[in-house]
């Protein structure tokens, strides 16, 4: 039975006064004229503080930088980005050198950088002093891996494609193992899978791996590639040698965890591997809260505990991975979302906080689809099919089967199994070709796509 606990009172913060906040200075001390699109850096920055207060970014204070990314209308493309605390006390009269990190939007475009100081749950120095804000115009370049759409042209509307792709395959996602301790909700595992549990062989997995990046290097390199699908990827016993061994080939290789799991040695294995991506589930704010999203009691604290542990040992071993901390967006979550954003933005080690759109997956999963927000449902369907997944990658099951959507929770529609076939026999195999014919006639009718939400929609979540 769990018990209710809440949140740890915090102490009460010393508000800095407005004449002292307008004789504390920011000076950004190098040129960023472009950045590349979602790829994080460090922008070098100097503090002055002309007051005669002392201030910090502990707990009576909690005085951080911070940034908006302006429109060049005027309004805001983010308001509110990553926090970065002060790494020791500024004396009145001092000044300080730090690295603050920054994230860029994830559209290419002209944006207006805009650095900040603020009082965590006060307010923004800008507030009463508009030309506190340091700004900069900044170009945003596209992802990287842009130029990989762009070579081969998709066109928007399934009717348009083709029954035979020349593009080589791609892989989406490896599924590690479909087990799990948890017994989250929103998640379709928990009361609608039925298929077998098991993990993936590393027979299996090597087999995979060395076909995607000999067909496809370039999607391997610059894509991000998970390895997990329908299960919790760090109780396989041998996550790190798969993570290990995908890197060492080229793989651009990220992963979607719950900190509950982070144990001492699964977080040291973790960090020996160094993912290019992480992605941290941490739901509700409490142990109660916790229990009616992710179904495991007394879970909480001890999952904020491994989580803040983690990222002191990320920080000391100075291992790049990038850290996405998740929440999942839905009514049962609102409150948690909303009481601890600004607490995990402005943690060490988390690059950015996100607050993940809901997804009912295939739509067929009942229980999930009464969790949907009516305010969130998708857009209403359009009129021709603009899924794309078939012409852009699959997934591989544990068990080596080949599914084209990380939404198939059952393998309700398998196109062959990679220890028995080659990835291109897969890739443009009868099973694929009549996927995409389905798709390209606006007659779609198989288990797993038959009423997905997302089927007529232009992005996927």
């Amino acid at each position: 039975m769990a018990t209710t606990s809440t949140l740890e009172p915090k102490p009460a913060l010393s508000v800095l006064p407005n004449a002292d906040r307008k004789q504390i200075h920011i000076v950004l001390r190098q040129p960023i004229p472009e950045i590349r699109a979602g790829k994080s850096m460090l922008l070098d920055v100097q503090l002055r503080n002309d007051s005669s207060r002392t201030i910090s970014s502990d707990a009576t204070q909690q005085v951080m930088l911070a940034y908006h990314w302006a429109n060049p209308d005027g309004s805001y493309e983010q308001f509110a980005g990553k926090r970065t605390k002060l790494p020791e006390p500024l004396s009145g009269g001092g000044q300080c050198n730090l690295e603050m990190r920054i994230i860029p939007p994830a559209q290419a475009g002209q944006y207006e950088l805009q650095v900040g100081l603020l009082q965590e749950g006060i307010s923004w120095f800008e507030t009463n002093d508009p030309h506190h804000l340091q700004k900069v115009t900044v170009n945003v370049l596209a992802r990287e891996f842009a130029s990989i759409r762009a070579l081969k042209k998709l066109p928007r509307y399934a009717e348009d494609r083709s029954v035979q792709v020349d593009t080589p395959p791609a892989i989406f996602s490896f599924e590690l193992t479909n087990l799990c301790p948890f017994k989250c909700i929103m998640c379709p595992r928990t009361n609608n899978m039925t298929r077998a549990e098991g993990h993936m062989s590393f027979e299996t997995f090597k087999k995979a791996v060395d076909e995607f990046v000999l067909l496809n290097p370039e999607y391997a390199r610059n894509q991000e590639v998970w390895l997990h699908g329908f299960g919790e990827s760090l109780v396989h016993p041998e996550f790190a040698k798969f993570m290990r061994y995908a890197i060492d080939k080229g793989v651009n290789a990220g992963l979607s965890i719950n900190p509950l799991m982070l144990t001492k040695k699964v977080a040291s294995d973790l960090l020996d591997a160094a993912p290019a991506h992480l992605y941290v589930a941490l739901d509700g704010h409490d142990d109660e809260s916790f229990e009616k999203i992710r179904g495991v009691p007394n879970a909480y604290h001890k999952s904020k505990r491994r989580l803040l542990k983690f990222l002191q040992e990320k920080e000391r071993r100075g291992v790049t991975t990038r850290i996405t901390l998740c929440m999942i967006d839905f009514p049962n979550n609102r409150q948690s979302i909303d009481e601890l954003e600004s607490f995990w933005n402005s943690q060490e080690g988390i690059d950015i906080f996100s607050a993940k759109p809901f997804v009912n997956w295939d739509g067929k999963a009942e229980d999930v689809n009464l969790l949907i927000d009516p305010a969130q449902k998708p857009k209403p369907r359009q009129e021709k099919v603009l899924c794309d997944f078939p012409w852009e990658k699959m997934t591989v099951s544990w068990d080596g089967h080949v599914v084209p959507c990380c939404f198939d929770y059952n393998k309700k529609y398998t196109l062959g199994n990679i220890n028995e076939q080659s990835l291109l026999e897969i890739w443009n195999g009868e099973k694929m070709h009549a996927l995409r014919r389905e798709m390209m006639c606006n007659k779609v009718s198989n288990p797993l796509c038959a009423g997905c939400d997302y089927l007529y929609q232009d992005i996927v979540p």
